[in-house]
């Protein structure tokens, strides 16, 4: 399957439109992130990662994990998702 399903009802930053929520897909062929926003005439937000995936998980570990968990142990793992949500490693297209 080219499409994953990363992230579920989630609110983006930079929806500044309104409040609704999205859920974000991972784009395996293309390497791109889609944030579907749900609601019916929902809007969708492409996103690129900055760099490969693996390499800024490895990389930048325990500053994505410190993000989205204030204590890090060393058996937390990054997940796609954890890149999304920290941001700082994508860019929107």
């Amino acid at each position: 399957m080219a499409f994953e399903l990363i992230l579920q009802d989630i609110e983006l930053a930079d929806n500044t439109t309104n409040d609704n929520t999205f859920d974000v897909w991972f784009d395996y062929q293309a390497q791109v992130f889609l944030a579907k926003e749900l609601c019916t005439s929902g809007r969708t937000f492409k996103y690129i990662p900055s760099g490969d995936l693996e390499e800024i998980a490895i990389n930048n570990r325990h500053e994505i994990l410190k993000y989205r968990l204030g204590r890090v142990t060393p058996d937390d793992k990054v997940t796609i998702g954890d890149i999304f949500m920290h941001a700082k490693f994508i860019e929107k297209i």
